[in-house]
């Protein structure tokens, strides 16, 4: 290999044997030494050189102070720091204010919903008297009395509009789990259920719609029992009144 060969190469070589060499030299400077013997004879030279260097020198421990200050930006050497409760008069009041708003949202709800079923109850009161006042009105109306103990009132009957409106008075107050039910009694003895009712509180009479999917005629007559809330698949209590047909 001639001389101009090596001259851009030996330059490089001391940089390369300490790692010091830019890496656009390393690959021409390692594709050169593939081929070239001189070069690597030189380039070993180098690196003998850079370990008798290194070895002449003893190693020096660095300060303690420094060590430590090192140590400890080291990633390992950080504490997690865990959030800590502190009592906070903004907290506590905050907190006060979500409770007392979650209160009156619970108070407004059941308000609301006493509201909803007053409502609903008037709107039942009102329909069935205004059935009545229509029945009243009606040329083929029949008016028969309520048979009962300390118990008086009338059955307003349409047999051609097959319609039937019950009106009591002094009908006594039930417990919350207990309600009126109408049968109406077919001639063979049985029952069909005609609806439940409650006698509401204040008022001096009670007015229940009567409806039947069966004509009135084929039945005897009516009775109303005390049954337990939700009603019953048949009589279970005390019959309270009857109307005869």
């Amino acid at each position: 290999m001639t001389h101009d060969e090596h001259t851009p190469h030996r330059g490089n070589i001391p940089a390369y044997a300490i790692g010091a060499l830019d890496d656009r030299d390393v690959a021409a400077l390692e594709t050169h030494l593939r081929s070239c013997l001189s070069c690597q004879n030189e380039l070993a030279e180098y690196r003998a050189m850079s370990a008798s260097l290194l070895m002449a020198v003893p190693p020096k421990h660095p300060p303690a102070a420094l060590r430590t200050r090192l140590a400890g930006k080291l990633p390992s050497a950080r504490k997690i720091t865990r959030p800590r409760f502190t009592f906070s008069l903004n907290r506590f009041a905050l907190g006060l204010t979500v409770i007392a708003l979650f209160v009156l949202n619970l108070v407004s709800l059941m308000q609301l919903r006493q509201i909803q079923s007053q409502q609903a109850r008037l709107s039942s009161q009102f329909e069935n008297a205004q059935a009545a006042l229509v029945m009243l009105s009606s040329p083929n109306i029949i008016m028969l009395p309520v048979l009962g103990e300390n118990v008086s009132g009338t059955l307003l009957l349409d047999r051609e509009r097959n319609q039937a409106v019950l009106v009591t008075q002094n009908l006594p107050p039930l417990s919350e789990n207990q309600i009126y039910q109408i049968w109406l009694v077919k001639p063979d003895g049985g029952r069909d259920s005609a609806g439940l009712f409650s006698p509401e509180s204040g008022q001096s009479y009670t007015t229940q719609n009567i409806s039947t999917s069966q004509p009135f005629s084929d039945y005897l007559g009516i009775g109303v029992t005390v049954e337990p809330a939700g009603g019953s698949d048949a009589p279970t209590g005390e019959r309270v009144f009857k109307v005869d047909f």
